[in-house]
């Protein structure tokens, strides 16, 4: 069970998705917080960084939280889309 521990086996973050593994996003200007399960950020970070959406200029990863810098306050509608569309 990933959890509570730190993953030591490699997944997909579209994988981590489907076990729920974003627990929420709130936003603040022009920046996202997107918090996930343990051990989950970087990977859905990667995931999100390799799909070049047109309104997210980088993400900053730690274990359980990302930082999005959206290109503009307006684009956190995109964001959520772009989101789901990852998930399946």
């Amino acid at each position: 069970n990933t959890m509570y521990r730190r993953m030591t086996e490699q997944h997909s973050a579209t994988e981590m998705l489907r076990v729920d593994g974003i627990r929420g996003i709130e936003f603040s200007g022009n920046l996202a917080v997107i918090r996930t399960r343990p051990g989950y950020a970087s990977s859905v970070a990667y995931d999100i960084d390799t799909h070049n959406f047109n309104e997210i200029l980088g993400t900053i990863a730690g274990d359980d939280t990302i930082f999005v810098l959206m290109r503009d306050e307006k684009m956190a509608v995109a964001l959520v889309e772009n989101i789901k569309k990852l998930i399946g």
